[in-house]
């Protein structure tokens, strides 16, 4: 049960962040990240709103993913891609009144930090729970197994692909941009390193009580 509760909140809290970072990304307007970019290229060309083009998205990359690397697929995958949207025009419309669009160059740059960290750790719990990661992950770990090069290498190698067919359809590219898709491979990574090292003293620790 308590591992239960854990991972309901995990995907809740990643659900949030996704939202959240997407917002912070958006109204900084110095260029999206790379599943925004691509998202916001969905939403141009469609002519609907980020959360509509978010929810295509998923849908479509979770039946790739479903194909292609079913093991890493469950419940939490297609909650997390259902729900994600509504998450995300939320944060958009709550931020609004910020305009930190209008804000100086570092608020703005601090703001994409703060998304990208957002993603990062959204990324990295989805992973850790493994009841259904992100599905651009599902797959990524699908190339780690077969090829055997490293998951954050591989991870960035579909943020430029996202960026580009993004950039492609008409998403705005900006240094937001380039610095999602150079730092989310390495950042969530990272943070699955810091999970575990922190799960394994907490474990050393329980046994020596």
């Amino acid at each position: 049960m308590k591992k239960t509760l854990q991972t309901i909140l995990a995907i809740i809290t990643s659900i949030l962040l996704t939202g959240l970072g997407v917002a912070l990304f958006v109204h900084a307007n110095l260029g999206s990240d790379t599943l925004t970019v691509f998202v916001d290229g969905l939403h141009r060309v469609l002519n609907c709103s980020y959360g509509a083009a978010s929810r295509i998205y998923n849908l479509i990359v979770l039946v790739i993913a479903l194909i292609v690397s079913r093991k890493n697929i469950g419940w939490a995958t297609i909650v997390y891609a259902l729900s994600v949207g509504f998450t995300m025009d939320y944060f958009e419309k709550l931020l609004q009144p910020l305009q930190i669009q209008s804000a100086g160059m570092m608020i703005r740059l601090i703001c994409v930090c703060l998304g990208q960290i957002c993603f990062g750790i959204t990324y990295a719990l989805l992973i850790k729970y493994r009841r259904g990661m992100n599905q651009i992950d599902a797959i990524s770990y699908a190339i780690v197994d077969k090829t055997g090069i490293s998951f954050k290498w591989i991870r960035t190698g579909m943020d430029v692909l996202l960026l580009t067919s993004g950039w492609l359809l008409g998403g705005v590219v900006g240094v937001g941009s380039i610095i999602a898709m150079t730092t989310t491979g390495v950042l969530v990574d990272f943070i699955l390193n810091v999970m575990s090292y922190k799960e394994k003293n907490n474990e050393e620790f329980a046994n020596g009580i």
